[in-house]
């Protein structure tokens, strides 16, 4: 594992032997470096393939420190390391791999450290020094270098079944073991495939599967497809484009890039015999490249894709996860790859046909629904499934209409008992399986390392999310979920200040006090410091850092306990995010109401009512901070409470 720092009279590279331990540390000797670097290493590193790897070739092809510093800035501006005139006029190999790869965009080392839970304080050495660093500024910078070498092994670590799915992959292909982990997985699946890369210029000749039901489509979607054949669109105006229709009172858009709809702060529950059933497609984008011919053109035969499918199925029905795992990566990965214009499976006409029928298919199946059922309730359609209520004994229709459905299309359909759903909109909701299983979607409830898609980690305020699951699952107050945490890492926010802007900065006292652009903070009863701002690269005006606490504490070394955070502030974030899933709007007290309405809540045989009333009306404040319109409305519900008996 290795990174460097570059600096304007000094460089540095640490390379850490997974198997030993034993690191090395080389501080600005080219010669060095070249005696380290011998045939049998295999480097990996975070983003080394878009910097590290290029400071490496320059100081192997005998660059000076000047020239290394010119080479930094050259890529720290934006430019590709490529590009470079030294880069293009010496060579150097070696081989490599970059853990960042087919990780979630805009991820960095820092954030993840925060995400993780780890120490982020970075160090205080400036990159902008104009001399030579002293002994202990070099002390310090090998420090935190190893610290980032040391997590950049934590996350081979994590990502283990990732990368040991690409070797498997590539000896399944023949391909070598470093070239494999060297490849995304759009580029190991094109190599697996054979795809040899073609050009092609009919993205737009999309024709309707002979064995779809046009006659069951909403006549406004037909319209919107067809407009592909109109060459007065451009490709940018047609492909950003979507149309928005209803099913029963759902509101549903249709694009190209899926088909999204949802009842928005919806809950139901299965009660007697209104029961909730979920029909997803399985693997429904390979299927619609081998039933219906959407396999990349660039491959040898679509009967190679085919293949991997079949042996995936095998796999899977033999118990061998290994193997299916490893193929599922191709049959996962390939749809992507057909629209990605740098990739050799690159094939935009097939790219588009399979999400445009795959959206007409399902359309067509849900539109039957609905005609056919007079009780059904659908609640959530996207681009692979849909869910509804209705009552059990329409049930038969429903599986009359799947087992035509799946005769005609060849597609299967898999069932999912619900016993409750709880969805704010189409992004985010709760649902509990019959079996008892929780499933979330959603930044609202969603934490932790992604399951799913690209690389992906978020922890930020985790014990909110929790409280929001618990509170919809097990009805269990938020103020009992969060209170009985003292797991203060679990309160974090991580704060992140992308690469547009400069530098960030704390109110502390009124004052603007300097600070990293990723840090780890809390909500806090402290009154003397404020949140946190960014400063625009281009612009150079400040920017508050989205969806953090009024009041922010820094704790970039995990220095803090919990009795130094305020818990009241995540109770009342998890009251703000539960009424959003309910479609409540919380109206903010001040103080003095509150004191007003805490009395009032003494007054003895105050009715049940207004007593409820009451209660949400304290759980939060700020009424001087609202708009004046809403000031009016808040003051005038407040009067009528005030009044009843």
């Amino acid at each position: 594992v290795f990174d460097c720092e570059v600096f304007v009279h000094d460089w540095l590279f640490v390379f850490k032997n997974i198997a030993t331990g034993e690191y090395t540390v080389i501080h600005n000797d080219n010669f060095a470096v070249k005696e380290f670097m011998t045939a049998d290493k295999l480097l990996v590193g975070f983003n080394n393939k878009h910097y590290d790897n290029y400071i490496l070739k320059a100081v192997l092809c005998g660059a000076d420190n000047a020239l290394l510093k010119e080479i930094n800035d050259f890529i720290i501006d934006g430019n590709m390391g490529f590009e470079h005139w030294f880069i293009k006029q010496n060579r150097a190999w070696f081989n490599s791999f970059d853990i960042m790869d087919d990780m979630q965009y805009g991820l960095s080392l820092k954030a993840i450290e925060g995400h993780l839970g780890l120490n982020i304080e970075e160090s205080s050495v400036s990159f902008d020094i104009d001399r030579k660093l002293t002994p202990h500024e070099l002390e310090e910078t090998i420090k935190y270098c190893k610290y980032d070498v040391d997590v950049t092994e934590r996350l081979v670590q994590i990502r283990k079944p990732y990368l040991e799915a690409k070797l498997a992959l590539g000896r399944l292909a023949g391909i070598e073991d470093a070239r494999a982990l060297y490849a995304t997985n759009a580029k190991l699946t094109a190599m697996f495939l054979q795809a040899k890369p073609r050009q092609w210029d009919d993205e737009r000749n999309y024709k309707y599967p002979n064995n779809l039901k046009k006659e069951l489509i909403p006549k406004e979607v037909i319209e919107f497809f067809d407009r592909m054949h109109d060459p007065k669109i451009s490709d940018k105006e047609l492909f950003s484009s979507k149309v928005k229709f209803n099913i029963q009172n759902m509101p549903t858009v249709i694009g190209y890039g899926g088909v999204h709809g949802a009842l928005e702060n919806y809950i139901e529950e299965e009660r007697g015999s209104r029961i909730i059933r979920n029909f997803d497609v399985a693997s429904l984008y390979p299927s619609l490249m081998i039933k219906c011919g959407y396999t990349s053109r660039n491959i040898p035969s679509p009967k190679v894709f085919e293949k991997v499918y079949n042996d995936r199925l095998k796999a899977k029905a033999e118990g061998n996860k290994r193997v299916s795992d490893t193929l599922k990566l191709v049959l996962n990965t390939t749809y992507g790859a057909m629209l990605n214009k740098y990739n050799d499976l690159y094939d935009p006409l097939m790219g588009r046909s399979v999400c445009i029928s795959g959206q007409l298919f399902l359309t067509e199946l849900v539109i039957a629904y609905v005609r056919a059922c007079k009780t059904i309730k659908i609640i959530n359609f996207n681009t692979d499934g849909v869910m509804f209520s209705i009552d059990e004994e329409e049930m038969p229709k429903i599986y009359a209409i799947n087992e035509e459905w799946q005769n005609r299309t060849g597609f299967i359909l898999e069932e999912d008992k619900i016993k409750k759903i709880v969805q704010k909109d189409v992004n985010n909701y709760v649902l509990i399986k019959s079996d008892g299983e929780v499933k979330t979607k959603g930044a609202y409830v969603t934490y932790g390392t992604s399951a799913t898609g690209a690389w992906n980690v978020n922890n930020n305020y985790t014990i909110v999310k929790k409280a929001i699951i618990d509170y919809f699952v097990k009805g269990r107050p938020v103020e009992e979920t969060i209170n009985s945490c003292n797991d203060i890492l679990e309160f974090q926010y991580i704060a992140k200040a992308s690469n547009k802007y400069t530098h960030c900065y704390h109110i502390v006292d009124g004052k603007k006090v300097p600070v990293q652009t990723v840090n780890r903070v809390y909500a806090t009863k402290d009154k003397r410091y404020g949140t946190l701002y960014k400063i625009h690269k281009e612009t150079g005006r400040p920017a508050k850092i989205e969806d953090l606490p009024k009041h922010c504490i820094i704790d970039n070394r995990n220095e803090l306990g919990i009795q130094d955070i305020d818990k009241e502030h995540y109770i009342k974030r998890a009251k703000k995010m539960i009424n959003d899933f309910l479609g409540k709007e919380q109206l903010e007290v001040s103080m003095n109401e509150y004191v007003k309405l805490s009395e009032l809540a003494k007054v003895p045989g105050i009715g049940k009512k207004t007593l409820e009333r009451i209660r949400e009306a304290c759980t939060i404040y700020r009424f001087d901070e609202q708009p004046d319109k809403k000031k009016e409305e808040l003051s005038n519900w407040l009067d009528e409470i005030l009044k009843t008996d």
